[in-house]
């Protein structure tokens, strides 16, 4: 090859005769010197030079060209990442003193952050991420929704928006869709099958994902379609896991589905489905454009088709087996069957139920639980959980404090042997009780440090208080001596004088306008004034009923009741509570 050779000559070559080789390869290729120079070093040409003595001076301190570099990182957008130019940047630090202007050039600074990996490139990278795998077929699913904008359905049928008419950026756009679709997909992570279909619906809700996830998981009619079963594990992303857990978390694990908690923005954990999305617009939906579907009908119709050809006959780059091929490896143990409809309704319906334990056992749909093994408190209400296929097995899940704990059925007896619990006792043959609980191993504890723990006393004597606990120690003696040198001087106080005249109650003038108003009576500023003209700031309470009575009958208003000065006097001045008492 030409370019090695060049790189040889001009690495053989003194450093005054390689202007001479690289100007015949000018003529000989027609490139410029410094192509040329630049295809010679891709090729093991090394141009020797002598280092600058004032290497590494140049640009700012670390310090500054960290903070240029943190407010181009700081402005970044989610979707087009860190953008502001290196030069706003500068601008900014200048403005706040954290550099001066002229002290580096725009170019200088760029140099700088490639250096230190922090140029708007290198911070728009991609973070190195970790490589997942899954275990077999059904490990683990992955679920995403999207909004199919290009096709909808109106009056005449499933139509094709032209793109001259329809721009998805602008929002009154969107009004044109009455009836949005949603593309639901479900991907096998381990051997790509995948599962699609459509549904009418303006965005994600638990009814579809209810119904896409039992169409999913189901037997199929089509015999070359096997795709089924439940999966150990979910993926999702954020609006889809809302919408499970909208469903109830206790449909999920009735069905001993893991779905694993994600990151926001982290989509690369998706990358499968999504693949799978781009996968179906370019192969199935490109289609509609020369076979329109008339209806919902017709259009899962024509994906389902699709997708049994699609899964049956193409390669997998990673498996180099199709898809239908890599799930046919599922072994029975990986295999766990859909359950019926009607019992995933029940289960969806009632995700999670209360019993209280009781001695400890709970009874949940005709059956008794033994939570001994839990030691979980008598009387304490817990959260039972219905799992659809170890109830088959006689075992529920229980929820107490944080933790699940899994409960067996109590068996019975056959009826001609009295259909008692088979975990009973015969009388007069064994005795045996039940395990202490915690509560009940702390109380004995308490009970040894109140009566002493070689006390032979029986529980009933110290409920009956035939022996105090805690013998011997002070509860009462000496509080007198806690008071110490405290002395209280007497107060001199007055005799409390009784008055026995009528006293009459004055009231605020407001509470005879509000009494007016509740009998419908419409309050003028002129019968304000007149009614604080005759009776002042104040008025006997016996007079507010009479007043009203009397405006509503169109009567003279009673005259104000004249107070003595005795009876003012204890109204306004309350009388001492006693004899001595501080005033």
């Amino acid at each position: 090859m030409w370019q090695r050779e060049l790189a040889w000559e001009l690495n053989e070559a003194p450093a005054r005769e390689r202007a001479g080789i690289i100007a015949r390869y000018q003529g000989l290729r027609g490139l410029s010197s410094s192509t040329l120079y630049r295809i010679a070093k891709d090729h093991g040409f090394a141009l020797e030079r002598k280092e600058r003595a004032d290497k590494g001076n140049g640009g700012l301190k670390l310090e500054t060209a960290e903070f240029i570099a943190s407010a181009i990182w700081a402005s970044r957008r989610e979707n087009k990442g860190a953008f502001m130019p290196v030069e706003n940047a500068m601008e900014f630090a200048i403005d706040n003193n954290i550099m001066l202007r002229g002290e580096a050039s725009v170019e200088t600074v760029q140099k700088q952050l490639r250096q230190l990996e922090m140029d708007s490139k290198r911070l728009n990278n991609p973070t190195p991420h970790v490589s997942l795998r899954s275990l077999h077929p059904n490990h683990c699913h992955l679920v995403d929704v999207s909004t199919c904008i290009q096709y909808y359905l109106n009056e005449g049928g499933m139509q094709i928006m032209r793109e001259d008419e329809f721009y998805k950026n602008k929002i009154e756009n969107f009004k044109k869709i009455k009836e949005p679709l949603q593309r639901y997909i479900m991907t096998d992570h381990f051997s790509g099958f995948f599962f699609v279909k459509y549904y009418l619906a303006a965005g994600e809700t638990a009814e579809n994902l209810f119904d896409f996830s039992c169409c999913a998981w189901e037997a199929k009619a089509e015999q070359n379609f096997p795709f089924q079963g439940v999966p150990k594990t979910m993926l999702m992303d954020g609006g889809s896991r809302a919408k499970a857990k909208a469903m109830g978390m206790g449909f999920w694990d009735g069905l001993e589905i893991n779905i694993l908690p994600g990151n926001p923005g982290n989509s690369r954990r998706q990358g499968s489905v999504e693949v799978t999305h781009n996968i179906w617009e370019k192969w199935f939906e490109t289609r509609l454009r020369f076979d329109p579907a008339t209806g919902m009908e017709d259009l899962n119709r024509k994906a389902r088709g699709f997708c049994i050809w699609f899964n049956a006959s193409r390669e997998h780059s990673r498996t180099k087996m199709t898809r239908l091929v890599c799930w046919l490896t599922i072994n029975k143990e990986q295999l766990r069957i859909l359950p019926d409809r009607a019992e995933l309704c029940d289960l969806l319906n009632r995700p999670e139920e209360e019993r209280t334990v009781n001695s400890h056992r709970i009874s949940f749909q005709g059956k008794e639980f033994n939570l001994a093994h839990a030691n979980i408190p008598h009387g304490t209400k817990v959260k039972v959980i219905k799992n659809l296929f170890k109830w088959k097995e006689g075992i529920v899940v229980v929820g107490y404090d944080n933790r699940l704990f899994e409960v067996k059925e109590i068996g019975k007896l056959a009826p001609e042997l009295g259909g008692f619990r088979a975990d009973s006792v015969v009388i007069g043959e064994a005795f045996k009780s039940h395990k202490d609980t915690t509560t009940q191993t702390a109380v004995k504890k308490l009970e040894d440090i109140a009566y002493g723990a070689s006390t032979t006393l029986s529980s009933k004597q110290q409920r009956t208080g035939k022996v105090a606990p805690f013998t011997g120690l002070n509860a009462f003696e000496g509080f007198e001596d806690k008071m110490g040198n405290v002395v209280a001087f007497p107060k001199v106080g007055t005799v409390a004088e009784i008055s026995r005249s009528v006293v009459t109650t004055e009231v605020p003038i407001v509470l005879l306008f509000k009494a007016l108003l509740a009998d419908g009576v419409t309050m003028t500023p002129a019968l304000n004034k007149d009614l604080r003209a005759k009776y002042g700031e104040t008025i006997d309470n016996r007079l507010v009923g009479e007043v009203v009575a009397a405006i509503a009958a169109g009567r003279a208003l009673p005259e104000p009741v004249t107070v003595g000065a005795d009876n003012v006097r204890a109204i306004r001045e309350p009388s001492l509570q006693a004899a001595g008492g501080m005033r």
